[in-house]
């Protein structure tokens, strides 16, 4: 397993592997699953994709030093082609020489480029594999990523809690002593696999 600092310098390697995996995704999304329940049990597949559009926005304005922002879910575009611009905008901030290092703030303080960027990795992860488990679709998480997010989420445990739910609104899951990795990084994400 890569150390906290070495998936930090490779922060910007995993988001691009982990946005062009759910695009493989949302290529195969069928006009009816749309509206398709997700594991997120507020949204559906439209809002899913949507909060990781506006994810992707936003990531793009707290590494530009604006801080986080409310976008818009208005697309003027199909969804498909939003998380096109969103996506490559993110990995053009994310791309910036130095900026992994740089203090950003963002919607849970002040804090270090570079771990806010894992945290970006972590969710489009995880609401990658909502969205595969929305529509039928292989869930396996791709092993490098799920090492990386699984180290993340064992680390920052105590703050995914907010009044015994997770950040993703869920409690944690139980899960047995011998579970895969991928379904001990579920369960503390609040998510039974």
């Amino acid at each position: 397993m890569a150390t906290h600092a070495s998936a930090e310098s490779d922060a910007l390697m995993h988001y691009m592997k982990a946005t062009a995996h759910t695009r493989r995704l949302l290529e195969v999304v069928t006009l009816d699953q749309w509206e398709a329940s997700t594991p997120c049990t507020d949204w559906n597949v439209k809002k899913l994709v949507k909060h990781m559009i506006s994810g992707a926005k936003n990531a793009e304005s707290i590494m530009r030093g604006y801080g986080p922002q409310n976008c818009s879910e208005i697309f003027s575009e199909g969804l498909v082609v939003a998380f096109d611009a969103a996506c490559k905008a993110a990995i053009a901030a994310f791309s910036v020489p130095g900026v992994m290092g740089t203090m950003v703030q963002t919607r849970r303080g002040e804090q270090l480029a570079g771990n806010y960027a894992l945290g970006q990795v972590q969710e489009m992860l995880v609401h990658g594999w909502d969205l595969a488990t929305a529509i039928g679709a292989d869930t396996s998480m791709d092993l490098e990523l799920l090492g990386v997010s699984y180290d993340r989420a064992v680390r920052s445990r105590g703050h995914l809690r907010n009044g015994g739910a997770t950040v993703w609104g869920e409690s944690e899951a139980t899960v047995t002593e011998n579970a895969d990795v991928q379904t001990q990084y579920l369960a503390i994400l609040g998510r039974p696999s």
